[in-house]
């Protein structure tokens, strides 16, 4: 039975976003509410802002207008923590087919802030997890 009287948290709550871009105005008041535990798509034709939306949700583009509040954090005062409690990825592979899954963990880690041992160490800790030897080339 779903208790119709409990109250949701929401993972995504947007109020009058607006972001321009020049004389293009790519996203004109923009309102949002995702509840957590749910899946949201955003359809639209081309030029209709589901990129600009999700750059500004996402730290990568700052909104000139309207608030925007992502895992509790806003998106323009509250990067920083945002970033460290999100992941984000485009359609496409988000991983360099030149080099090898240790070196992509690798640097994964270093762009996440981790040093260069820690970052050595978790992706170790990954390719055993799931039982890839680290290859002897990335060794270092």
């Amino acid at each position: 039975m779903v208790d119709m009287t409990r109250s949701h948290t929401n993972a995504v709550e947007v109020r009058g976003l607006v972001k321009h871009f020049g004389a293009t105005k790519a996203l004109d008041g923009v309102d949002l509410d995702v509840r957590e535990g749910t899946v949201l798509g955003v359809l639209g034709p081309n030029g209709a802002g589901k990129t600009t939306l999700v750059r500004c949700l996402s730290t990568l583009l700052v909104p000139d207008a309207g608030t925007a509040v992502v895992a509790g954090y806003d998106v323009v005062r509250h990067p920083r923590q945002l970033r460290r409690t999100i992941g984000l990825t485009g359609q496409y592979a988000s991983v360099d087919e030149k080099l090898s899954g240790w070196e992509n963990l690798y640097m994964i880690g270093r762009l996440l802030d981790l040093s260069r041992a820690d970052a050595r160490r978790r992706a170790d800790e990954m390719l055993e997890r799931f039982s890839s030897p680290r290859p002897p080339s990335a060794r270092r």
